[in-house]
C-alpha cells in the first residue's frame, strides 16, 4: 500500500512538472521564432541589407549558445530555479527594445543577443527536466516538448500577420509588445513551479563529467549539430526567401512560416504517438532521407504547388530529428545540467553559422544562391544521421556513482 501511494505521487509529481516545462517551452517556441518573421518588417523599416539581416539571426544564435554553456554551471553556484530566472528574464527585455521602435542597428543586436540568451537558458532547463523522466516517458516527452515549441512558433506569425495587417507599419512593434507580456508570464510560472526535490536544491555540489567519453553522447550532438544548422537557416531565411523570388506575396510567405510550424507539431505528436513502437534508428533514418528528398523538391521548384508540398515534407521530417537526437544522445546525461548544456551547446553552434553563411552569400549571389547552402547542411545531416545509426546500436547509458 505504501508502494502504491509512493508511486502514484511520483506520477502526479511528474505529471505537475510535464505540464508546467510544457507551457513555459511554448512560450520559448512563440518568442523564440518570431525574428524570421520580423526580418522582412526590419529590411523595410530600416533599409536593412542582407547581410545585416543575417547578422541579427546570427546573433540570436550566438546568445543561445552562450546562454546554454552557462547553463551547465550555473546551477552549481544559483540554485536551478534561479539560474532559469536569471537567463529567462532577457527573453521580455529583449522584445522592449523591438517594440520600442528604437532601430540603432547596436540595439537590435543587443535585443537579439537577449532573446538568444533566454532561449538557450529556457531550452536547457526544459530538456534537463525532461530528462529525469524514466525510459519511455523521456523520449515522449521531449516529443511532447518540442512539439510545445512548434505550436508557439506556428502561432506567433498568424498572430504577426494580424497585428500588421490591423496596424500598418506598427503591427510588428505591437506583436513584440504583446509577446514581452508573455515572457513575463513565463517568468511568473518559473518562479513557482514545484522542482523535484533532488532538483530543487539551492546548489549542485558537483559535475558529472564522464558523458565526456561515450561515444553515443558526441554522436548525438553530432546530428543536432547539422540538424540546428539547416532548421535554422531554414526558418530564418523562408519568408524572406519565399518574398524576395516573388513566388508568394508578403502575407502568403508569412503563412507558409505557421504552416512548416504547425506540420512539425503534428509530425512531433505522431513522433510521440509512435514512441517504442519505431526504434530511434529507423527514425532518423527516415527523418534524415526525408528531409533532404523534400528540401531538394522546394529548392529546386518554381511554381507554388510543389513548393508548398516540398515545405510540408520537411516540416514532418523535421519534426522529429530534435527530440529523437536529443534522447538518442541523453542516454548518458539523464538529469545532468552540464551533460546537457555541453550537446546542446554543440548543436546550437549550428544556429550561428547558417543564417550568417546565407545572408553572405544572397547578398552577392541573389537570395536562391544562398538558400542552396542549405542544401549542404542537409547533406551533412544525413551523414552524421548514418554515422550514428551504424555505430552505435545499443543505448550506453552511465553506471551510477560508484558502481
Amino acid at each position: 500500500m505504501v508502494r502504491f501511494v509512493t508511486q502514484t505521487s511520483e506520477t502526479q509529481r511528474e505529471g505537475r512538472l510535464l505540464r508546467n516545462v510544457l507551457f513555459t517551452f511554448f512560450v520559448s517556441g512563440a518568442a523564440s521564432q518570431p525574428l524570421g518573421s520580423f526580418i522582412p518588417f526590419l529590411r523595410d523599416t530600416y533599409g536593412f541589407s542582407y547581410d545585416l539581416s543575417g547578422v541579427l539571426l546570427s546573433c540570436q544564435s550566438i546568445g543561445n549558445l552562450l546562454a546554454v554553456l552557462a547553463a551547465g554551471f550555473l546551477p552549481v553556484y544559483l540554485g536551478r530555479r534561479r539560474s532559469i530566472l536569471t537567463t529567462a528574464v532577457w527573453m521580455a527585455a529583449g522584445y522592449l527594445i523591438f517594440a520600442s521602435g528604437m532601430g540603432a542597428p547596436v540595439l537590435l543586436v543587443l535585443a537579439c543577443l537577449m532573446t538568444g540568451i533566454a532561449r538557450g537558458g529556457n531550452s536547457n532547463f526544459a530538456n534537463t527536466m525532461i530528462s529525469t523522466l524514466p525510459g519511455d516517458k523521456a523520449t515522449r516527452g521531449y516529443n511532447l516538448l518540442h512539439g510545445c515549441f512548434a505550436v508557439g512558433a506556428l502561432l506567433s506569425p498568424l498572430l504577426l500577420i494580424f497585428c500588421a495587417g490591423r496596424w500598418p507599419g506598427l503591427g510588428w512593434r505591437i506583436m513584440a509588445g504583446l509577446l514581452c507580456l508573455l515572457c513575463i508570464s513565463q517568468l511568473v510560472v518559473y518562479a513557482k513551479m514545484p522542482l523535484p526535490p533532488e532538483y530543487a536544491k539551492k546548489s549542485i555540489t558537483s559535475v558529472d563529467l564522464r558523458f565526456f567519453k561515450v561515444k553515443q553522447f558526441w554522436l548525438g550532438a553530432a546530428m543536432l549539430f547539422f540538424y540546428i544548422s539547416t532548421e535554422y537557416a531554414i526558418v530564418g531565411w523562408l519568408v524572406t526567401y519565399f518574398q524576395d523570388i516573388g513566388v508568394l506575396d508578403p502575407n502568403q510567405s508569412q503563412m507558409m512560416n505557421s504552416l512548416l510550424w504547425l506540420v512539425i507539431f503534428l509530425g512531433r505528436m505522431v513522433g510521440a504517438v509512435i514512441t517504442g513502437k519505431l526504434s530511434r534508428s529507423k527514425l532518423l533514418l527516415l527523418d534524415g532521407v526525408g528531409l533532404f528528398s523534400f528540401f531538394l523538391v522546394m529548392f529546386f521548384s518554381r511554381t507554388p504547388a510543389p513548393i508548398i508540398l516540398g515545405l510540408v515534407g520537411v516540416g514532418f521530417f523535421m519534426a522529429t530529428i530534435y527530440p529523437t537526437a536529443f534522447a538518442f544522445g541523453s542516454d548518458c546525461i539523464r538529469g545532468n545540467d552540464l551533460g546537457c548544456s555541453v550537446m546542446i551547446f554543440t548543436g546550437s553552434a549550428g544556429g550561428i553559422l547558417t543564417p550568417a553563411m546565407v545572408g553572405f552569400v544572397a547578398e552577392r549571389a541573389g537570395i536562391r544562391a544562398g538558400m542552396g547552402l542549405i542544401v549542404v547542411f542537409a547533406a551533412l545531416l544525413l551523414f552524421s544521421i548514418l554515422l550514428s545509426v551504424f555505430s552505435v546500436r545499443t543505448a550506453q547509458a552511465l553506471p551510477e556513482k560508484g558502481e
